[in-house]
């Protein structure tokens, strides 16, 4: 599954203020463990769950659904009651097999449990709970749920679908609703004889019924957790084709089979790899990918074993308005979700503490699988940027371990964070690198065969993992998995007598913004000249604990964290970081984009001198980086401007960000050139939509005329270049421009084309326009899923007015939030303030409306402020008397 917060022109374009080192505004929340007194709400474990039958019959219109189970169960020690997880669910009757009085009912609603008593202790043994209940459909993408669009035949639909990760199956069916409570799971629908309903299973048998309506029964699921169940009901299509013995296919609503076309390719190229990689096959006989029109506040796609759901944005490629970046997305998200099928639907974690094991890997093999088949994207290289932002998190406080405690639902909720995912991701790749990737692989291999269809913890995987690595990583593993935290490893290089011989000397501390305890890793370094010649035998790094290590080698200009796959900051003594940069541009694209991110980084808290930062960034002046590269330092150059925001010395700072931008614009121009690789086309939509932040007249003046042209002819403009136009004219709209942006949003083709529109009437930098959009969110015309994201476009630009709209609404916007994440969704409003006073609103807001244990955001948020604050009253003033010195 994957979190995503929307931000106006952030969210077009990418975050600036990851690029800058801010927290990223897509990064779900973070996590501070609550007390060790604090009760793990979890259901008894006297009686468990083998296997479900459950029939639904959904009333789409009235938003409402009828269901019947029944749960074979085991009585494993004596009990006078059964309790299981149940949320807005009424159960209407009970029975159990065996007994002829019915039980006493009873529900604790803090908890989200269903208790029933039978006023006697039940034998063990098996049993066979009987229950009829009724629920309702939400329109907010949490349990069972709706989405309207407008269909392609004309007029108004509704579709169903169902998101239970983390804990929402109890919103479907009371049902043991915990990753560990494993079971089988056989499903039966009533519904319009017209409508294509879909589940985990293909259908075993199909029954024509009075009324218009047909009762679909799926086969039965292999034995797997509740939160992977899934049911979908709408006027679907679906496209499919058999790869390696499986049936798979996408299924889109009505009209849209051409759209799915570019996402099938991936998924049929992808399944026989992961068959390889892992050795054991997909064990489903189809796996389909859904596509959902809407979005959600917090996440893309979900990982239902054999269904994966996307919201259309993340899986559907239309040739008017689909970019490179879109191409790029769809086969990353898929190949994320379908990692899952084995990392955490085949094997799954015994309790959210061990979330990382699903999310740290898929999003590691995500990486994998698509730099073997698409090495042009450099997706290891893109990926710093995820581990950067990581790393910025990791450093401040609201940090967790990867591996945390959770105490419930809502705690749960806020693992699924960068932490979790870009963090774990970055340790993975460390550990394998430093082992190898084929021992790495078979450690893999012999934890799917040995776990498969159970639950696990972190040290099952490592035990497999010491298994064939020499030596054991166990260790190393804990230290970076059980503590939070950056590493930081200084390096210092003399030479002696003729520059023959000379010593590096490596010392290990802890990278930190917020005041932190100190810490200490066994982290694996690797060492290379900067000409890219290895310093180290096999396997190329040495591992550097407590105190200094000394390392005798060549007297050469060393560069740490070769490569750039270690999970940590580097610091150079001056002289060493001076031979550096004078050798910057020969640096790999890796190496150059590591360096970059930890000088600015270390420099925006006073480790380096912020002339070491401006330095490099000079550099970039002088010759032509790797796409990638580029796009990042844009991106960093366009989020320091966000901090300038309202300082008079903002112009001249802007100037010189244009000026290292300049050479760049100038050889690639508007228009896509024969032969250029996406990451280029990309890069220019980077570099032309900075310029636009950065108030380049000529940039805007040129979008602007680009926009007449749209408003004339759609096809004027090839889909990258019309994003980049769109963003820049919005960011800068005035009234016309903006009623003209309305009315693309209301005249909007497809789902994706509406969502993208009405982002863009937040993205205003007028602040009666801002208002406008504000207003809009609430007025019922944008569909309950887009209307928050309007709310966050604002944010992007007006943290403080998003922010104080959304509290004095917060009891209408809260509705439209799926109910286990509307703690994150106020603090995400502030992620772009710098104003300290926003800490106290914030704060008060958080004691009136968020529970104590789940205020992960609230912290992280304070924190963010703190840091970008701190920037902008000690940094700014460095940065500006450095551009007055230097700058031209």
């Amino acid at each position: 599954m994957g979190g995503i917060f929307k931000g106006g022109l952030h969210f077009l374009l990418g975050a600036a203020a990851l690029a800058a080192g801010l927290p990223a505004a897509t990064a779900a929340p973070e996590t501070t463990p609550p007390p060790a007194a604090q009760r793990r709400i979890v259901l008894p474990s006297a009686v468990t769950p083998d296997h479900y039958r459950i029939e639904v019959t959904p009333d789409a219109e009235a938003l409402t659904f009828t269901g019947k189970v029944s749960i074979d169960v085991t009585v494993h020690q004596p009990t006078d009651k059964i309790v299981l997880n149940a949320a807005d669910l009424v159960i209407d009757s009970a029975s159990l097999s065996g007994e002829g009085a019915a039980p006493k009912i009873s529900y604790n609603e803090d908890e989200q449990t269903a208790s029933f008593a039978f006023g006697h202790v039940l034998k063990p043994g098996a049993h066979t709970l009987s229950l009829a209940y009724h629920g309702k459909i939400y329109q907010q993408a949490s349990g069972f749920f709706a989405l309207d669009y407008v269909s392609n035949q004309g007029g108004q639909a509704r579709a169903l679908f169902t998101q239970f990760e983390n804990s929402d199956a109890r919103r479907f069916v009371p049902s043991w609703d915990e990753p560990g409570r494993k079971a089988t799971f056989e499903l039966t629908a009533v519904v319009p004889a017209d409508q294509m309903p879909v589940s985990n299973m293909p259908v075993a048998a199909t029954e024509t019924l009075t009324g218009g309506l047909k009762r679909v029964r799926f086969a039965e699921t292999p034995k797997m957790s509740s939160y992977l169940l899934f049911f979908g009901l709408g006027d679907f299509e679906r496209v499919h084709r058999m790869v390696d013995g499986v049936d798979v296919g996408v299924i889109v609503k009505r009209g849209d089979g051409a759209r799915a076309a570019y996402a099938l390719d991936a998924e049929a190229q992808i399944l026989p790899y992961y068959n390889r990689y892992f050795a054991t096959p997909f064990p489903l006989p189809k796996l389909d990918l859904i596509a959902g029109p809407g979005s959600s506040q917090f996440f893309g796609a979900m990982e239902n074993w054999g269904a994966i759901f996307s919201f259309e944005g993340d899986l559907l490629i239309d040739p008017r308005i689909s970019t490179e970046g879109d191409k790029q997305n769809v086969y990353i998200v898929t190949a994320h979700e379908m990692a899952h099928q084995w990392f955490g639907d085949l094997v799954t974690m015994a309790w959210w503490d061990d979330l990382w094991l699903n999310e740290g890997f898929a999003s590691w093999m995500e990486n994998k699988v698509t730099d073997h088949f698409h090495p042009e994207w450099k997706v290891w290289l893109q990926g710093l940027q995820s581990k950067q932002g990581a790393m910025q998190v990791d450093a401040r406080g609201g940090t967790h371990p990867i591996i945390t405690p959770i105490y419930d639902v809502l705690q749960a909720s806020g693992a699924f964070d960068t932490i979790t995912y870009s963090k774990g991701q970055a340790v993975i790749r460390m550990l394998e690198a430093y082992v190898g990737e084929d021992a790495w692989r078979d450690g893999v291999r012999r934890y799917m065969h040995d776990h498969a269809y159970g639950n696990t913890t972190t040290d099952d995987l490592w035990a497999e993992m010491d298994k064939g690595s020499a030596p054991p990583i166990t260790q190393m593993a804990h230290d970076f998995t059980l503590q939070s935290g950056v590493p930081m490893i200084s390096l210092a290089a003399t030479c002696a007598g003729e520059r023959a011989s000379g010593q590096l000397t490596l010392t290990q501390g802890r990278f930190a913004i917020d005041p932190a305890p100190a810490e200490t890793w066994r982290t694996p370094v690797r060492i290379a000249d900067v000409s890219g010649s290895s310093l180290m035998p096999p396997p190329q790094a040495v591992v550097v604990a407590d105190g200094a290590l000394t390392v005798k080698r060549a007297c050469v200009t060393p560069l740490i964290n070769a490569g750039q796959t270690g999970y940590f900051r580097s610091r150079y003594a001056p002289n060493t970081l001076a031979a550096i940069t004078e050798r910057y541009p020969a640096l790999s694209a890796e190496d150059q984009l590591g360096l970059y991110n930890d000088v600015a980084t270390e420099a925006y808290v006073g480790e380096e001198p912020v002339g070491a930062f401006l330095a490099l960034t000079d550099t970039f002046k002088g010759f032509a980086a790797d796409p990638v590269v580029m796009t990042a330092v844009a991106g960093r150059l366009a989020g320091l401007d966000d901090i300038y925001k309202g300082l008079p010395t903002q112009a001249a700072y802007r100037a010189y960000a244009r000026g290292v931008l300049a050479p760049t614009y100038a050889r690639l121009g508007w228009t896509k050139k024969a032969g250029e690789s996406d990451n280029t086309n990309l890069l220019r939509s980077r570099i032309i939509a900075t310029l636009g932040d950065l108030g380049d007249p000529a940039v805007v003046a040129e979008a602007r005329r680009r926009f007449s042209g749209f408003l004339a002819d759609r096809a004027s403009l090839d889909p990258t270049t019309r994003i980049t136009v769109l963003a820049i004219v919005a960011a800068n709209a005035d009234p016309a421009t903006w009623d003209q942006l309305h009315a693309l949003a209301k005249s909007a083709k497809t789902q994706i084309e509406r969502q993208q529109y009405y982002g863009l009437l937040g993205a205003a930098e007028d602040k009666a326009l801002a208002q406008r959009a504000l207003d809009l969110a609430l007025s019922g015309e944008p569909e309950p899923t887009t209307a928050p994201g309007i709310i966050g476009a604002v944010s992007g630009a007006h943290p403080e007015m998003a922010f104080d709209f959304a509290v004095a609404h917060w009891d209408q916007i809260s509705k439209l939030l799926e109910p286990s994440t509307q703690a994150g969704y106020i603090p995400r409003l502030l992620a772009n303030a710098s104003d300290a006073r926003l800490i106290a609103k914030l704060d008060a807001f958080a004691a009136e409306h968020i529970p104590a244990g789940a205020r992960q955001d609230v912290l992280k948020t304070d924190s963010t402020i703190r840091y970008v604050s701190r920037i902008r009253t000690e940094r700014l003033p460095e940065v500006d008397r450095w551009i007055a010195e230097h700058g031209r």
